[in-house]
């Protein structure tokens, strides 16, 4: 049984890999307090990881992994080409491996062609034709990045917290709620109408605060990052028995 780890820039996902089924799924933000006490405590056979977060988290969870079973991580990259997925980047280790990761299991995920969100921190886009060629993409900031934008470079002091899905605020917090909403979702659907994906595939963070207003083609699919890393090493497990 694998330990998966979905490092990201504010949370770590986790889900254990029998047989190649997911099970025993978790999260914890790592900006809380003791938050490595949260981490998965089942003895597992391997741990595969993919990080964007900083050195310092990465580090924090290789120590934990040491202390508690005296394991590495095997710590997944960008490449060129994994799992019948090519990649559009001249330099395919400049692609977030967390965007790759989601590109392969979005590819796998269905047939046709696929455009993969991952909401979190930041919003990615990259879309993946049905032959298996990613095409690139694109990064903006998240919901929440977005208002703490707001908070920080101007004098507004919101509270940050959701209201009804309306077109006309009347006072400054749904404002900027509203609003910041709004240029999420018409990021999505105007690459959805654009690009006229084969699927759309919605995962991340704020991927259930999007999910309700975005049209029927989005899907959501929770745990895709961390099924690309599944698809890894299992790909990897493959050719070692050979």
């Amino acid at each position: 049984m694998k330990l998966l780890l979905d490092i990201g820039n504010s949370r770590v996902k986790w889900a254990y890999a029998d047989q190649g089924e997911l099970q025993h799924a978790g999260a914890v933000n790592h900006h809380e307090n003791n938050w490595q006490a949260a981490l998965p405590h089942i003895r597992p056979d391997a741990i595969w990881a993919a990080c964007v977060a900083g050195e310092n988290v990465l580090a924090q969870i290789q120590a934990w992994a040491g202390r508690q079973w005296q394991q590495e991580l095997h710590l997944l990259h960008s490449v060129a080409q994994a799992c019948d997925v090519n990649s559009a980047y001249p330099r395919p280790e400049r692609l977030g491996v967390d965007r790759w990761m989601a590109c392969i299991a979005g590819f796998h995920h269905g047939q046709g062609s696929v455009l993969v969100a991952d909401a979190g921190t930041a919003i990615t886009l990259d879309f993946v034709d049905a032959q298996g060629q990613h095409k690139g993409g694109l990064i903006s900031p998240g919901v929440a990045t977005m208002r703490q934008a707001l908070r920080g470079g101007t004098r507004l002091r919101t509270e940050l917290k959701e209201y009804k899905l309306s077109w006309l605020a009347d006072d400054t917090d749904p404002a900027v709620g509203l609003g910041t909403l709004h240029t999420a979702l018409a990021l999505l659907e105007n690459a959805r109408r654009e690009l006229a994906p084969g699927r759309c595939l919605l995962t991340g963070g704020e991927s259930t605060l999007l999910a309700p207003q975005l049209s029927d083609h989005w899907q959501l699919a929770p745990n895709l990052v961390l099924d690309g890393i599944n698809r890894i090493a299992l790909a990897s497990n493959s050719r070692e028995g050979n």
